[in-house]
Parts: C-alpha cells; structure tokens; sequence
C-alpha cells in the first residue's frame, strides 16, 4: 500500500527551490565583474589592509610632532609639503619630525615626503561674515577685486580682495575679456576694465564662495620669467631637504621634466601634474618621461566642461595602469570635511570610485591643510579605500590589464619580469597571502605591484629611499631591513626575509598557515631577480629557509656529474621517474630538506622571451 506522498504547496516550493539556488549561488566562484558585484557581502566587516596610499597635504592644525605621528598612525602614507604655503623653516622642522618618528619605531614604518611645485598662488580674502561663510555671486552682478588691504577680512560679494603678495603687479597684466575663475571653477568672472588698484568685473556663472579661494588667471599673464626663477629655487630646496618626491606643475612635456630632474639627486622621484590640454595631449609623452602621474581635477574642470572630468580621469588612470606608472588623484575628494566630521555620500562615492578605476594614491588638500578635521579626514579615506578595495574583481581585472599590455607591446623580455609574472599569477593560484620580493632598486617589487596581484605585495629593500618610494605604487608595502648584513649572501637573504615575514606578521598581512610567494635572484647583484618560490607559514614563528637552501643545491649540481643537466618538463614532471628520483636523492643528499610545503621555480636566462619550458628548472 502507497503511503501518502509529499505535498509541497507552490509557495514552499519556490521558496524551497530559492534556497538551495541561493545556496548554489552563494558558493560559485564568481566568473565575470557583474557576478562579483552581484556577491558582495554588504555587512563583511572591511578589516583588510589598505593597498591604497594616502597623501595628505601639510596643515597648521598639525605642524607639530605629535600630531605629524597622529596622522601617520591614522594612515598617512606620504606627507606633501605645498611650498606656496608652508614657510621653509617649518618645511625643514616637520620633515626633521618624520624622519625622527621613523627612527623612533626603528623604520617599522616608514613615510615618504613629497614637495608641491605650483606657482605661488593668488587668493580671495575672508568675507565679514568670518572663515566660514559663504557669498552668493549671481550671474550677471558686477564684481570687483580689489587689492585695498581695508577689505582684506571684510570681503562682500560686491567687493573682494585679492592677495597678489607674489604677483604685485599681476592685474596691471589684465586685459579685457580676460576670464578670471575663483575657488577652482566655481565662479568665472570675465574682466570689464582695470582700475589702478582694482580689476571690475561680471559674473559670468555665479555660485557660492567662501573665504581664501583660489584666484586663477590665464596661464600667459603670469611673470613667467619670475616664476621660472623661483621654481627653480624650490627644486634646489626639495634637493637640499633630500625629499622623495617632487610633484611639479610645471609638466606640460617631457622637456619639463627633464629640467626638474636636472636639478634633482636620483633618489628623487618625480611626478607630472596633469592640469592642461597641452599635458592631456603629450599625456603619453610625459607618463613615459615622468616616475608618476597627478591628475590635478580641478584645474582640468578650467579647461574642460565638467562632464568631461570623470572621462579624463579614467582615461588617464588607463594609460598609466598599462604603463606601470603609479597615477594619484589629487583636488575635491572629500572638500566638504573642511568644515565637517563626514563627507557627503557624493563624495564617498567619488573616492570609492577612483580606487575602482586603478589610481595607486588619493591626495588630500584642503581637507589636511586648512580643514578642521584633518585626522578624520585621512581615517575616513583609510575606511572607503578598504571597502572599495573589497569590490575589485582581480581576475578580471588582471586579465585585462595582460592582455592590454600585450596588445601594446609592453611586456618585458628579461628573466626579471617573467619572474614576476610567474609570481603573481601563482599567488592567484594558491590563494597566497602576501608576495615578498628582495629588491635592490625597487624596480621587482614594483613591477609586481603594478601586475596588480590579489594579494599584498612586501618589498624587501636595504636602501630607505626605495623603502619610501614602495608607497608610490598600490599594493606594495615597504620593509626596511635594518640589522646587521652577514658575509654570506645566502643566510643575509634568508634573514632579510624571515625578518619580514615576522613584520607582515605583526603587521596582519600574513598569519600561521597562510601561502606565501617568496620571490628573489639566485646571485648578489640588481636586476637578478629570477627564482619564485611558495611556502606555506606554520603557526609558530619559526625560521624559513629560502635562497640558503637554493644556493646550496645549485651548488650541489654544478658539482654533481648527474645534476648538471637535468631539466623537468612538463611531461617529465609525472613520468620521468629517474630524473625525480636523481633529484630527490640529491636533495637529500645535500641535507637541506625541509617539511614545510614549499615548491619553487627558477627561471634561466635562455634565448626565449617568455623563458619556455626548457628554461624552468627545478632547484628544490
């Protein structure tokens, strides 16, 4: 006899089926960007590590050491010194202050310090109302600036004073039909006629101002003989003040910068400012030229109409993704934290977004410079970076980023790069934690880092320049090895990297059981990055042993008559039984066998570009 089957009302049954497709959906492994997004856990808890680098321009609020050390704690990456505005004396007082916070924590971590190269700029005065208030310029008003000191913190929307304490004869350089922007774009006036103390003006699109905005005039009205002459003197403080960075405005082609580094050490990198068409048009030209880009937002809202603004940035970040040239965003991220603890959701929006588009840094102006929450500022970009970090598809992304790259012709042909490559793709693979790269020079570990790999990437460095440099490029977190070098080039290495292994440690990018890609040279010269390795961390925090173990059984071959030509291919890998078994005597042999899962590739130099099979061999 039947017994009464399962009935199933058509409402538990869709619900029934939606959970286990729920289930299902859930546990897929994402296969395009618009089903990543579709599986973003919204309640996750963003407790990932940045791979973002903050900027944060210098402020009053926080000239003193204490408060410089409270930023770095909250984030800060690189502290920018705008020279326009900060006087020499407290330039030299606050970079003492950095690099003695560096030494204090004995270079756990470091900060790198730019310097700002902009002409000096040309400011409105503070209107009755006080710091905080805002006039109404109605379209069509007339407007004067005036350069009467009585009016200097009594501006009112009729009347507004200018301060052309570095131009004094700048409006005697005016002509009629001139446009004159305030507050970078915000309000255009367009010059009627010129007094002998005063410019009158009308206003061609109105808004709101506040007080010490921007005055921006043309670009051809400018003294440029007296700009010249004291670029130059800045370029010749950033090199007496030994900073890592400059970042110029005066970038419009490659022989620009040419001059910037003509009066600049080696140690110095530096960076383009995008801010014109004529930049935009040799843009190629200077991302080759230049270490880095700054897409200068502002400035390029003067030049082009504001829903080109969002195109030419993700233009930008594009070519310099490609390139492997770190870009930073600078002007109008979170503008409205000047005066208030959070941003606007628009502003939120439009950081998340320009870590989306690939930008490796986001500068902060006026939000650290003049604004009455500097550390909220630099803890709320920290916390919109991680979030935003969280909902890069990397697969897709690095995909692209290759292929790109190889539709263009730029891949590398050296044992360098493939080692690289290799790293990255193989630490996709395993689902590594971390990739850490010896590098002399930095330019591995960056070019890892510019691969965009899913996980972290640690340059490993005994040169504190390149140390500061790593925060140039998204991803890449220095280590600064400071005990003492051993005479064997080996062990120091080993010791160079279990050194940082234990830093990543304290650090929460790594933990006990955790992948890792360890990627170095097999010889004690630059440029011989060439051998990948991948290691599994045990709890405990005991000692790995990596290039001691590689140098031993090198040397092992070049001794051994049944060593000397072995080379695994891919089929031999599973068949050739006597090859395995030659290696693995040997390496026992050798007594550098070790139980921790390790497997490792080093790469020879042979004729291919890509190294091919043959070149793979297998020292461990």
């Amino acid at each position: 006899m039947e017994g009464p089957g399962l009935v199933l009302n058509s409402d538990s049954s869709a619900n029934l089926l939606l959970d286990i497709s729920s289930g299902l959906f859930k546990s897929v492994k994402p296969n395009s960007r618009i089903d990543y997004m579709c599986k973003l856990d919204i309640d996750q808890v963003a407790d990932n590590i940045r791979q973002t680098g903050i900027v944060c321009t210098l402020g009053k609020s926080w000239k003193t050491k204490e408060r410089v050390r409270a930023m770095i704690n909250a984030g800060m990456n690189i502290l920018l010194i705008n020279l326009s505005m900060t006087p020499r004396e407290i330039c030299k007082e606050v970079i003492r202050y950095a690099r003695e916070i560096e030494q204090e924590c004995n270079y756990e971590r470091v900060t790198g310090i730019a310097m700002d190269m902009t002409a000096a700029p040309v400011r409105t005065g503070i209107f009755e109302g006080g710091p905080s208030y805002e006039a109404n310029l109605e379209e069509g008003k007339r407007v004067t600036l005036t350069l009467d000191d009585r009016y200097k913190f009594k501006c009112t929307s009729e009347m507004i004073f200018i301060n052309t304490k570095y131009f004094p004869q700048l409006i005697h350089c005016l002509r009629k039909g001139d446009r004159v922007h305030l507050d970078d774009g915000q309000v255009t006036l367009v010059v009627k006629d010129i007094g002998f103390d005063c410019v009158n003006c009308m206003v061609e699109d109105g808004g709101t101002i506040g007080g010490y905005k921007r005055v921006t005039l043309p670009r051809d009205r400018l003294y440029q003989d007296t700009v010249h002459a004291n670029y130059l003197k800045d370029l010749a403080f950033a090199k007496e003040c030994g900073v890592d960075f400059v970042f110029t405005s005066f970038a419009e082609n490659a022989s620009m910068i040419q001059l910037a580094r003509s009066h600049l050490p080696g140690t110095t990198k530096v960076f383009a400012k995008i801010e014109t068409r004529e930049s935009i048009k040799n843009l190629n030209e200077l991302i080759t030229a230049s270490d880095g880009i700054i897409i200068r937002r502002s400035d390029l809202a003067m030049q082009y109409t504001p829903e080109k603004i969002f195109k030419l940035q993700k233009f930008i970040v594009g070519h310099c993704n490609i390139a492997e040239k770190p870009v930073f965003i600078i002007e109008q991220l979170l503008e409205s934290m000047v005066t208030k603890p959070r941003p606007t959701r628009a502003e939120s929006s439009d950081v998340a977004n320009a870590v989306l588009d690939g930008a490796d840094g986001l500068i902060l102006t006026m939000e650290t410079s003049w604004g009455k929450y500097a550390l909220e500022s630099v803890t709320t970009v920290d916390q919109i970076c991680r979030e935003a970090e969280r909902a890069i598809f990397h697969e897709t992304y690095r995909a692209e980023l290759k292929h790109s790259r190889l539709l263009r012709g730029i891949t590398g042909e050296d044992v360098r790069f493939v080692t690289g490559a290799s790293a990255v793709e193989a630490a996709a693979s395993c689902g590594a934690s971390a990739i850490f790269v010896i590098t002399t020079t930095g330019a591995s570990a960056m070019s890892i880092a510019a691969s965009r790999p899913t996980c972290s990437v640690i340059g490993i460095t005994i040169e504190l320049s390149v140390a500061r440099h790593c925060h140039g490029y998204r991803g890449l977190h220095p280590f600064f090895y400071t005990d003492e070098r051993l005479d064997e080039w080996s062990e120091d290495i080993d010791n160079r990297i279990n050194a940082a292994i234990e830093h990543a440690r304290n650090q929460g990018l790594v933990k006990g059981g955790d992948r890792i890609v360890v990627v170095t040279g097999s010889v004690a010269t630059s440029g011989s990055t060439n051998t990948m390795q991948i290691f599994t961390l045990e709890d405990e925090h005991s000692k790995l042993r990596i290039v001691g173990s590689s140098h031993e059984l090198a040397e092992n071959e070049r001794l051994s008559d049944p060593m000397r030509h072995v080379s695994i291919s891919h089929a031999g890998w599973h068949d050739d039984d006597d090859t395995l078994g030659v290696l693995e005597s040997e390496h026992a042999r050798s007594h550098v066998r070790t139980r921790r899962p390790r497997f490792s590739v080093m790469l020879s130099r042979g004729n291919s570009v890509f190294g091919g099979v043959d070149d793979i061999r297998v020292p461990l």
